[in-house]
């Protein structure tokens, strides 16, 4: 490599200056720039998005029971004063399910990614396990995207039909067995 600066010459691999450069660049010891670093960022970016897609489906679903507790569940009156048992289970459903999708998406937030150490390195290769994690995670964003479009389209003002359910616990089990099989990676040599 030519000395960007004519008349001085670059110091060579053995001199002390040399080796400082080089560690400032890599960030003494972390290079931003080699493909496994670009690959957990990229993992953490992923699990990002797909994290930010359940929250939207939380939010929403959030949204819709409130509306709905305000639309068939009134403040008690002396000619009502017990709720109606169907409207109660209606909540309830609207609860369980946010529930579940909640627990997924604490999953996703908290998955685990390989560290950057040597130990690591010598029992596996590291960049065919990241690329399988990006696998699992290419699943991850697009069962979350699946997921907040389906709760998106729910209606405003009814309950969630069994239908629909069904269609949402299969999207979070899709979910649940990516993130077992992302722990699946993490824990074979």
């Amino acid at each position: 490599m030519a000395s960007p600066f004519p008349g001085y010459p670059l110091p060579g691999q053995d001199n002390r200056l040399y080796r400082i450069g080089v560690m400032l660049i890599n960030g003494y010891g972390y290079n931003w720039y080699r493909l496994d670093n670009q690959m957990r960022a990229d993992d953490l970016l992923v699990r990002s998005k797909a994290s930010d897609n359940l929250a939207a489906a939380l939010t929403r679903l959030r949204e819709l029971e409130a509306r709905y507790r305000r639309t068939y569940l009134p403040p008690p009156t002396r000619e009502h004063p017990d709720p109606e048992p169907t409207h109660l289970a209606a909540v309830r459903q609207f609860r369980a399910i946010t529930d579940r999708i909640g627990e997924v998406d604490t999953r996703v937030r908290g998955a685990a990614v390989p560290t950057n150490d040597k130990i690591w390195q010598r029992h596996r290769s590291e960049i065919d396990t990241l690329a399988g994690l990006g696998n699992c995670d290419v699943l991850l964003v697009g069962g979350a995207k699946e997921l907040a479009d389906l709760v998106a389209a729910l209606p405003a003002d009814a309950a969630i039909d069994p239908t629909t359910e069904q269609q949402i616990d299969e999207c979070v089990g899709h979910l649940a067995s990516a993130l077992s099989r992302r722990n699946e990676i993490l824990t074979a040599f």
